[in-house]
Formats: structure tokens, sequence, C-alpha cells
């Protein structure tokens, strides 16, 4: 079989994909990833046949902040809406034109692609292929109000008017596992669940740090992800909080970016640009991180908590949830001061119910469907 993926172009929608690629490369079926510039320059690196289309999530920003030059003036209750169906919803129209071509002449038996890349599901209505919606981690209930909230216009544009009734019926793949959010994108109906994964080591792959040459028994995690990393001052304040702890500081400070914008850092604080979760994550007691959901599910998948500093986009709401799944604890960016980072990585390592908690979530992780199962499911010429 042909199987297209499609993708917003950014490391926390590729990534949770890559099981499924990987169980579909294994089965034998010939495989595609769609996305923008950035993202088809991870997949390529990952070794996979790639379609550059649409914009990049470089462009897709710029003509966001075009359009909406000052978010800040946008009613709190509104930017969530205004920032998905403004980035997300516009970029889509761009891929579509792109994609959809593609798609029509190569004709893919299955197209997957994350709840937020609504070209996939234009593409898989207009080729007739198996359809299926990939979960991102625990979103919030009403997520699909956003993200779907301009399948209509796009769907009326290529001739396919009956898709966003219709998408409501595909295979949802839900990687949220129930313990940390059981009504995540509560819209669909037909919801199957997926076990997520933190990532994979590619050859050759490795951490820049011996783990066992490190100073202290212990080590947490500090990143801020692969798109709000230019929060320098973030970075600086946590650091500030952390490096005062009896604690290796395992630090990402974004892929390509200087590892040395920090400046000189104590003894044990270590950092570079990007490590893989897979390979960092066995090493570490808990995370300090901005709350992406990509992120969140990662560290539970090894059963380890987190400290969550949210800055943007649905993070506020991940942070929320995860608190509520008593596996985080929220610093919100009012109260962010080395003081309160210290106190609260202090508690994180010191608090053995979150520990717990995140522990019988991952326990809850290893019981869900793997890929392999699943693509099984959704290739199963007899269904």
């Amino acid at each position: 079989m042909r199987v297209l993926f499609s993708t917003w172009p950014a490391h926390g929608h590729l990534l949770p994909l890559l099981p499924l690629i990987r169980a579909a490369q294994h089965a034998g079926h010939e495989v595609v990833v769609a996305s923008g510039a950035e993202g088809v320059a991870e997949a390529r690196r990952r070794g996979l046949t790639t379609w550059d289309v649409g914009p990049s999530r470089a462009e897709a920003d710029a003509a966001f902040r075009d359009r909406v030059p000052n978010l800040g003036a946008i009613p709190p209750e509104q930017r969530m809406a205004t920032v998905i169906s403004g980035m997300f919803g516009a970029a889509a129209f761009t891929r579509a034109a792109q994609l959809v071509p593609r798609a029509l002449e190569w004709k893919p038996d299955l197209v997957v692609h994350p709840i937020t890349e609504l070209a996939g599901a234009v593409a898989a209505a207009r080729t007739g292929a198996r359809h299926a919606v990939h979960g991102l981690g625990p979103l919030p209930g009403e997520a699909w109000d956003w993200f779907g909230a301009r399948l209509g216009e796009l769907s009326n544009a290529w001739d396919v008017p009956e898709l966003p009734a219709a998408i409501l019926d595909v295979p949802y793949l839900d990687n949220c596992p129930p313990g940390l959010q059981a009504d995540a994108v509560r819209a669909f109906g037909n919801r199957r669940p997926l076990r997520p994964t933190s990532g994979e080591v590619l050859p050759g792959e490795h951490l820049p740090w011996d783990p066992d040459k490190l100073p202290h028994e212990r080590s947490v995690h500090l990143t801020l992800g692969t798109l709000f990393f230019g929060a320098t001052e973030v970075f600086r304040t946590a650091l500030a909080g952390l490096a005062e702890l009896p604690v290796n500081v395992l630090v990402t400070a974004g892929p390509g970016s200087d590892p040395g914008r920090f400046g000189a850092q104590p003894a044990n604080v270590f950092v570079t640009d990007f490590a893989p979760h897979a390979l960092l994550l066995p090493h570490c007691s808990g995370l300090v991180t901005q709350g992406g959901a990509s992120t969140i599910v990662a560290a539970l998948c090894h059963g380890l908590p987190h400290l969550i500093l949210p800055q943007g986009a649905d993070q506020f709401a991940n942070s929320a949830t995860a608190e509520r799944a008593g596996v985080a604890l929220v610093v919100p960016p009012a109260d962010l001061t080395p003081e309160a980072v210290a106190g609260a990585a202090a508690r994180l390592l010191e608090d053995p119910a979150l520990t717990r908690r995140a522990r019988t979530i991952q326990a809850e992780i290893n019981e869900m469907p793997d890929a392999a199962d699943v693509l099984a499911e959704l290739t199963d010429a007899r269904r």
C-alpha cells in the first residue's frame, strides 16, 4: 500500500507520527511524508521520502504576524482560536494547493495527518484514500472547534463539502493516555488508542555528556521545545534557579541554536542544542519545560514528573491538564523567578506522589496498542 503522512512542519507534530511511519515501513508499505521546509528537513534526516509542500513554519508565522501584528490586543479568551485559525488554518489552503495534485497523481491508499493539518484531510477526500487523524497528546476537549474551524471553507474550495461531517467518523488515533486526559479532542467518535513513544534514536546519535560521569546522582532536563527556544530570558531565569540545586541540569537550547548564548554556566549545567528524548530521559529524574503536548507525553513514557513554565500556544491548557493529573507543577509567567523555579524543582524531586502518579500513567501507556497493531487495523483489506 501507499501511505501518505501530511504534517505541520515542526518537530512536535512530525515526531509523534514516527511510530506509525516506521510501522508502515516495516510492513513493506511505500511511505511519503509531506510537510513544509522544516518538517521535510527533519524527515529527510531520518531517511524518509518527502514532498516539500505548502509554507514553511517560518513563512506561516510571518504571514500570521502580518495579519495579526499585535496578538496582545486580542481578548485572552480569543487568542487560541485566533492563532490556530490564522496560522494553521490559513497555511492549510497553501499546503492543499500543492499537496492535493501530487496526491491525486500518486494515489495513496491511506492518508494520516495530525489534527493540526487540514490539507491532509482534503487529500484523503479527493483521492478516496482511507483516512486517519492523529492526535497530539493532551489537547483540550474543544480543540477541534479551533483546528477544524476552517475545514468547511477549505472543503468547499476543493469540492468535498461532505468532509467536515465525515472526518468526525474516521479513526482518531488518540496517543493521549486516559490517565492524563480522558476527553482529549472529544469531537471524534471513532477513537483508537495508540501507544505514544518518546521518539527514536538514529544511528550515530549519542548524548554529548557521559551520564556516568556527571557530578550529581540526579539530573533534570531543561528545554523550551522546538518552537519557543528563542525565549532566552526564560532559559536564563530557569537556569539561575536550577543551578543552585544539587542536580545535573541537562539543557537543550533548541535545534540549530547556539548553546553558548546563555553565557558561562556552573559545573552542574550542561548545554547542547538538541538531544533525542529517547536517549536523554532515561537518565533524568524530572523535566522543566514549556509544556508542549508531545514533551509532556514523552516524559510520561519514562514515568517522569514535570515542572512546566508555560509560554504560549496550547501550553497553558496543557500545563493545567498535567497539573490536574498529578504529574506536574506549574510556574506561570507572572511568577517566574529563579527562586520560584528552584523551589518548584526541589518539590518536583522530593514529592514522591508526583513520581508515583507519573509511573502509574507510564504503566497505562505500556498497555496501549502499539503502532504496528494500529496500522494493521487501518490497512486491513477486510475493513
